[in-house]
């Protein structure tokens, strides 16, 4: 038992000179406490592993020798369910803005969050941490950046911390561990690794012993039963709650203050181009980092990711931190399921006992009643049994071998129902029964019965949402705005540039990044295609496919579609020659039927001109006429005088009359000669317009085909 020595004050944090004394202080505090956990989650560990031998003497249980070497396993699938599921509906993480209106922002967020996940597996490394939260009850993540691909903004990874290699303030209690005092966490590491994380301490790791055992005081690690390796190294890292002065920038108009996490020159910047912002100072709570190798103190500073929450994460399966017993406030899966498992696995290894002494039952016989006694131990193997004379057959009796009692056998059954029964998990709730139920009957029989085992996911999408909110903390304090841009293939948002930041919920759901979730999209969006009618494209399908070689029925389905392009392209320059040469029929027939118009029309003219002159022959004979008359009209003088004034006037009366007939003629055929030089000036302007609607027709048609 270690000895805890009160700190000399407890406001004190460490430094390089008193490191070790306040270390063993800290351990002296948490380590009879945390042993409960520890052993406890050794003992699950355990017995998921199928290895019980260890737990023989916590039920004072002591069988023989050679039944300890089997071992039933049937916890192991229960976990395997329960994990299995969280693996195949995994979820993703994204950010909602909740001030202003900084959607794009928070989509821009969401899709470099992502790359980060994906690049590094990280929701796989989450879903292994929840596997081992149901298995041992607690564990640890923590997401930092690795500088090995990315020297400059590093690379974002997540570290899990198993139940054996940290060690905590036990009286924590909110899910963020935010009232969290202290938090130890130890591995080891060879000494190349060493200066790789210490550069600038490379002179004293050089000189630094291997034998790591004697600093090694989480004794569950499985280093610490390596003891013919020695060239390790012991690298605690011990998480502490300190204080420290934050500048932020006070907005004078509306009175709020905003985060600036950029150097001072910038900030003087943005104060002098501005005058509404001013810096203040503030007291606010933050975690400091001591990394010590050995004993050695090699950092001692704030967090290296530059931000104030706290750096771990809690990942467990049952927790109760108002337990005042230390074993019972961290439990797991297996915790529930350990009893069964033992007494099960105890059944059937009493069963089988039974079962096998059949075989080396013996004879009930009288002495010498057997000619060769040897015969009786090679029974049943095709040897004759020789009875002596004077000895009957009912001298010789077999003894009947006890069978395995029915009861034995159905508490067996019991036992392996009891396992399932005790942690809430079943076939029919997993997806696994039996009958032959449809796709929406299994999906509405697990929504129902995963209301057992809600309490247990909630806790792992709380995990997932601090791991969200942890990882934009470092992209946005560490990583440069060309990284973003690199990601984003865009310039980044304002926010990555001036590091003014709005406040972001992460909004955890369910996402294609599972082959599971995949398929159910793909499945979706066949049906919404069945829906609308077919009208999806086959390439944004094919894309959303999960199966092997789609590249290449991509490839063949874009050349069919070329190849149909290209036919249909043939296809629509024949009926467009077809349609030229019709259009060209038609603009001929169009060009004579106008050529048509224009000689009637100049026929039209001539004859008015013929009309004309018709008509100053008229004028001409019009005046020869009256010339006539006038001469004429002496002769009737003359005539008046020689027959008198009755036969004179009667014969100037037809000449009149005649005269009033052929004006009559002439009037007519004027009207004739202008009507029809008027129907064919009308001809000839409907022909010219007829004319430009086919071209124009012509012309929309060609601009369609393009």
């Amino acid at each position: 038992m270690p000895m805890y020595f009160p700190p000399w004050d407890s406001d004190n944090e460490p430094n390089e000179s008193n490191i070790k004394i306040w270390m063993d202080n800290i351990y002296g505090k948490f380590e009879p406490m945390e042993q409960a956990r520890w052993n406890q989650a050794n003992i699950d560990t355990l017995f998921v592993a199928g290895e019980q031998r260890f737990i023989n003497s916590y039920f004072n249980f002591f069988p023989n020798y050679n039944s300890q070497s089997f071992f039933f396993n049937f916890i192991q699938q229960p976990i395997n369910m329960v994990t299995g599921y969280q693996r195949q509906h995994r979820k993703s993480i994204g950010y909602v803005p909740i001030e202003g209106n900084k959607q794009e922002f928070a989509d821009d967020l969401t899709n470099v969050v992502t790359y980060a996940n994906t690049y590094r597996n990280i929701l796989e490394k989450f879903s292994t941490a929840c596997e081992q939260s149901a298995t041992s009850g607690l564990v640890l993540i923590q997401p930092y950046l690795d500088y090995t691909d990315d020297p400059v903004n590093g690379t974002m990874d997540l570290k899990l911390w198993s139940y054996n290699s940290f060690m905590t303030d036990p009286f924590w209690r909110e899910p963020d561990m935010s009232d969290c005092n202290v938090i130890w966490c130890q591995e080891y590491i060879s000494k190349g690794e060493a200066i790789e994380k210490f550069p600038h301490q490379e002179d004293i790791i050089r000189t630094m012993s291997g034998y790591g055992n004697r600093y090694g005081k989480f004794y569950f690690l499985p280093e610490n039963y390596n003891l013919s390796r020695n060239d390790l190294l012991v690298l605690s890292y011990v998480w502490f709650k300190s204080k420290r002065k934050k500048k932020m920038l006070y907005n004078r108009n509306d009175g709020m203050s905003y985060e600036f996490t950029e150097n001072d020159e910038q900030l003087e910047e943005l104060i002098k181009n501005t005058d509404f912002f001013e810096v203040i100072e503030v007291d606010v709570p933050t975690w400091k980092l001591a990394s010590v190798i050995n004993e050695q103190l090699m950092y001692l500073n704030r967090n290296p990711m530059r931000f104030d929450e706290c750096p771990m994460i809690p990942v467990f399966w049952n927790r109760d931190p108002h337990i005042a017993q230390y074993d019972l406030r961290n439990r797991s899966l297996t915790r529930s399921m350990r009893d069964a498992q033992f007494l099960l696995n105890r059944r059937v290894i009493l069963n089988h006992d039974i079962s096998e002494s059949s075989i080396n039952t013996g004879y009930i016989r009288k002495e010498n009643a057997i000619a060769n006694e040897d015969e009786l131990k090679r029974a049943g193997q095709g040897i004759d049994i020789i009875v002596k004379e004077g000895y009957e057959l009912t001298d010789i009796t077999k003894i009947i071998p006890n069978a395995v009692p029915p009861s034995d056998l159905q508490l067996a059954d019991q036992l392996v129902d009891f396992i399932f029964r005790v942690s809430g998990v079943n076939q029919e709730l997993l997806g696994m029964s039996q009958d032959s139920a449809t796709g929406i009957q299994e999906m509405l029989r697990q929504g129902a019965g995963l209301v057992t085992l809600q309490k247990y996911f909630d806790p792992w999408d709380v995990a997932l949402k601090l791991l969200g909110k942890l990882e934009q903390k470092i992209i946005q304090n560490k990583w440069s705005p060309a990284k973003i841009a690199r990601i984003l293939g865009k310039e980044p948002n304002a926010e990555f540039l001036n590091k003014t930041f709005s406040r972001y919920d992460v909004l955890v759901q369910e996402g294609a990044n599972t082959t599971i979730q995949k398929q159910q999209e793909f499945r979706q969006i066949l049906e919404l295609n069945n829906f609308l009618g077919g009208i999806i494209p086959p390439r944004f399908i094919l894309d959303r496919a999960t199966i092997q070689g789609k590249n290449e029925i991509i490839e063949a389905i874009e050349q069919q579609q070329q190849q149909q392009a290209e036919m249909e392209q043939q296809k629509m320059m024949l009926e467009q020659a077809l349609l030229d040469s019709k259009l060209q029929v038609n603009q001929s027939k169009s060009i004579s039927d106008i050529a048509l118009a224009h000689e009637r029309h100049g026929r039209a003219e001539s004859n008015v001109g013929l009309f004309e002159e018709r008509l100053s022959e008229i004028t001409q004979h019009r005046s020869m006429a009256l010339k006539n008359k006038g001469e004429a009209l002496q002769k009737l003088m003359e005539i008046v005088g020689l027959y008198g004034e009755s036969d004179a006037a009667e014969k100037a009366t037809q000449i009149e009359k005649y005269g009033d007939l052929q004006k009559i003629e002439e009037d007519t055929e004027k009207a004739e000669a202008h009507a029809t030089s008027e129907s064919n000036k009308f001809i000839t302007s409907m022909m010219q317009i007829n004319q430009g609607q086919g071209n124009m027709q012509k012309s929309n048609f060609k601009e369609q085909l393009l």
